[in-house]
């Protein structure tokens, strides 16, 4: 179907072990036993619990290692930010000790709510990240950039930067287009040496190739770098094989090891892969539980990555007080995974993408669409049945055929508005240098309509 979309032979394989691995949770519940991990939802921190935290010399700075990452925000019946929930939440984390919260220009909204959110607070309690997202403006001058740059001291309601990061760089040729060519950064560098920026790095979303040149060009001695990482992600990021990391692929491996011999700090973005990994299939849910009974899937997620030493701090973008609290408690009782954890995990990793899959986390960076279409909540609908293993194949009909496209379409009817659907792209492709993901997004939707199509 597409580099995104595995083969479909290796989903059938799938089938009869997953079924396995889900009765055994069926098994605990018969018995009137909740499962662990379901038990783990349940759990929040000891009364004066604090998450673990890491010193790092080099930055001056004690972070703790779970940090709010403010991109989902929870939102009120209209739609908008829930200002009552989100101060809420800030106030738990302050007093749980996590101090480092991710922000950006880009994130609608989010610096405002922050901004409110903390001002009660005292300055030295938190530590503010935010980003210059330029990278969705067709004019990316000095000025412009400037401006959201005063912009969201205005809108955070602070006199200066703890981390700022230049906003979802995917190559060498755009941090030029951006920021080098510009004189942009050149004039952050000048923010810092006046004190508004005490520690600038940048995200970055793309391949190895590009992260390589950018470490090597020798445009500032960056104090850290936000990367994508997950234990899907840490052999090859969207791919449908895990392949050897080098210089010409896509791996959170590669990245974190350069960075880790360089000697810089790692913000982690995606721990959880945009909530996938937080709500896994039933099968995968007790293969997990198997294995770390006291943790829920998305504990699982976080665990894994906070327990590489190089990591600063581990963004999970929270929307309500209950993950709020289930991750507070995961970060106060935090034991490093073992290797064998570790590989344990690829092992799962190796069988998530044997699944039909498409490689989105619901970011949201590809809308709006000049044609409607909701490009994330398409992908959610095949995503969310394909974990079921509940894609049907019209091709290859087996005994739960008939199931299976029930199950499709119906959730695909009702969750897509009609002119929202596949079947509404055009492939004009103005979604795929948004995508972050280097999802084939006008190819991925073409695969669901003719899909769609076939089930009639």
């Amino acid at each position: 179907m597409s580099k995104n979309i595995t083969r479909r032979e290796a989903l059938k394989q799938m089938v009869a072990s997953a079924a396995g691995i889900a009765a055994a949770g069926t098994i605990l519940e018969s018995c009137g036993q909740k499962k662990p991990a379901e038990a783990q939802f349940e759990k929040t921190a000891k009364e004066g619990a604090k998450i673990v935290s890491r010193n790092w010399a080099n930055l001056g700075e004690t972070v703790g290692l779970l940090g709010l990452g403010c991109m989902r925000l929870p939102k009120a019946s209209d739609g908008s930010i829930d200002q009552e929930h989100t101060n809420k939440m800030v106030a738990y984390a302050i007093e749980h000790g996590i101090n480092y919260f991710d922000t950006a220009s880009g994130y609608a909204g989010s610096e405002e709510a922050m901004g409110k959110a903390l001002r009660s607070h005292p300055r030295e309690s938190y530590m503010i990240a935010t980003k210059l997202s330029n990278h969705r403006s067709p004019v990316k001058s000095l000025e412009d950039g400037q401006k959201i740059f005063n912009s969201s001291l205005q809108k955070l309601q602070i006199e200066y930067f703890d981390f700022y990061l230049l906003h979802n760089l995917p190559s060498d040729a755009a941090l030029h287009e951006r920021f080098v060519d510009n004189g942009l950064l050149d004039w952050l560098i000048q923010q810092k040496k006046e004190g508004k920026i005490r520690h600038l790095g940048f995200s970055f979303h793309g391949n190895d190739r590009e992260f390589m040149k950018i470490l090597d060009g020798n445009y500032y001695d960056w104090d850290f770098v936000q990367i994508q990482m997950n234990y899907l992600d840490w052999e090859n990021m969207g791919s449908k094989k895990p392949a050897a990391p080098g210089p010409n692929d896509n791996s959170a491996k590669f990245m974190y090891e350069e960075l880790e011999k360089r000697g810089i700090p790692i913000t982690i973005m995606e721990p959880i892969r945009g909530g996938a990994l937080a709500n896994v299939s039933d099968g995968m849910k007790a293969k997990l539980a198997r294995r770390f009974p006291t943790l829920s899937p998305a504990g699982v997620a976080l665990s894994y990555v906070a327990s590489y030493p190089n990591v600063m701090c581990t963004l999970s973008g929270m929307s309500n007080m209950e993950q709020l609290e289930e991750n507070v408690a995961t970060f106060s009782e935090f034991k490093p995974f073992s290797a064998e954890d570790n590989a344990y995990l690829m092992q799962i990793a190796e069988e998530y993408y044997s699944n039909p899959h498409i490689a989105c986390t619901g970011c949201e960076y590809c809308l709006p669409c000049p044609n409607g279409v909701n490009i994330p909540g398409n992908f959610k609908v095949f995503n969310t049945t394909s974990d079921e293993l509940n894609i049907p194949d019209p091709d290859n009909q087996d005994a739960d055929f008939k199931k299976k496209k029930k199950v499709f379409l119906t959730r695909y009817k009702k969750d897509l508005k009609d002119g929202m659907r596949a079947d509404a792209c055009t492939k004009c492709n103005v979604c795929l240098e948004k995508c972050p993901q280097h999802v084939r997004i006008p190819q991925q939707l073409e695969m669901i309509n003719t899909l769609v199509k076939k089930l009639g």
